[in-house]
């Protein structure tokens, strides 16, 4: 038979793995320091006078480059580079983003009401299509402030004839106050807002939007 003594050490011993094993498995469980999340405002400052339209436009979903079809806030130090600062990040993927941004300005313009991202069972009458070329800081000076650029390719398609309407390059380059992300953010609203005004103001311009075609039955 065990001692008592050896049955008492030999329960410390189950006790102390026992510990040591929660231990380890807690640090699955303990999040790691989470990064800030940063949003963008949509637009809603337009120009007056802008043309109503009845027609259903649809927002699809942005195309982008791999390095920036992500969540997270890119920047350049060359030509040839593209990093991310740390610890920051948008609320979501950037096409995403601004799928969504897209939709809340053309709806704060107040001159189009059938909007929406996809068609919901609905015959839409246009697409608007996007390409996200750049959407990065761009250091053209090390340790100085950087500029934001923001630039977007813009289709404009009609459904019912299968074609491109027209199609425009948007762009817009903002300079950071400061060398720090709150201010690089900032830049980037204001370059993003400027292009989300432009896109709105041009798309609901086109005469075609004024004279929607008939909906196929």
């Amino acid at each position: 038979m065990r001692s008592a003594s050896t049955q008492r050490i030999g329960r410390r011993g189950i006790a102390a793995g026992m510990a040591l094993g929660l231990a380890g498995c807690a640090g699955l469980f303990v999040a790691s320091a989470p990064g800030k999340l940063y949003r963008l405002p949509p637009a809603d400052n337009f120009s007056a006078g802008l043309p109503r339209s009845s027609a259903l436009l649809v927002i699809d979903r942005p195309q982008a480059p791999a390095g920036i079809d992500t969540d997270r806030i890119a920047l350049s130090a060359s030509p040839l580079t593209l990093d991310y600062f740390a610890q920051s990040e948008w609320t979501d993927r950037l096409p995403d983003l601004m799928q969504s941004l897209l939709l809340a300005s053309f709806e704060n313009s107040g001159a189009i009401t059938a909007i929406d991202r996809n068609t919901g069972g609905l015959r839409a009458d246009y697409v608007l299509r996007t390409e996200i070329r750049h959407f990065e800081a761009v250091y053209e000076t090390q340790n100085a402030p950087p500029r934001i650029r923001v630039a977007l390719i813009v289709r404009l398609e009609s459904v019912r004839e299968r074609s491109i309407l027209t199609q425009r390059r948007f762009e817009a380059r903002v300079p950071a106050a400061a060398n720090d992300v709150p201010a690089i953010v900032a830049a980037f609203a204001a370059a993003t807002d400027a292009v989300l005004r432009e896109i709105v103001e041009w798309t609901l311009s086109n005469p075609s939007l004024t004279r929607p075609p008939p909906r196929l039955l």
